[in-house]
């Protein structure tokens, strides 16, 4: 990363229930509000299979890593089930570790992934207010499309 910091990445895999748990509480309420759209308590049992139970084809997460084993961060996305060359990402960057160019090094081995698995267009909400997304959405983005509809922007951006 930025400051040097040696990060692993690697695909998520269904024994990484406790590291997804314990991640969430590196995230500050106001982290989770923007990640989740709204408030957000603790993932529950339901969710944390939802995470990390998926078939790496139609749903793939990638988790990054800090030695031995502190979870920091994730990207993902879900391919739409009626638009097989659509999916939605979602990135999560635990507080400490924003703004030190994890976010776009996940985001740019997600859109690899994607690409492999002949994914040609992410689509997807954020909040109006989150300037990090936003950032992000412009730097690895060259052909990406907003609408704002009122608190929420919706984004749809060609993978090249």
């Amino acid at each position: 990363m930025k400051d040097g910091t040696e990060v692993i990445l690697r695909p998520v895999i269904p024994a990484d229930k406790l590291l997804l748990a314990h991640g969430m509480d590196n995230f500050s309420p106001a982290s989770r509000y923007q990640r989740f759209l709204g408030a957000r308590a603790d993932l529950n049992a339901t969710d944390l299979r939802y995470l990390t139970e998926i078939d790496g084809v139609d749903h793939f997460a990638i988790g990054a890593l800090v030695w031995p084993d502190e979870g920091i961060g994730v990207a993902r996305f879900v391919r739409f089930g009626d638009e097989p060359g659509v999916a939605e990402p979602a990135i999560a960057v635990v507080d400490s570790y924003q703004n030190k160019g994890l976010g776009r090094l996940l985001f740019s081995r997600l859109m690899a992934a994607a690409r492999e698995r002949g994914i040609q267009r992410f689509c997807g909400s954020m909040l109006a207010g989150n300037k990090p997304m936003n950032s992000l959405l412009h730097v690895v983005g060259k052909r990406i499309c907003f609408e704002h509809q009122g608190s929420l922007v919706k984004f749809e951006m060609e993978i090249d």
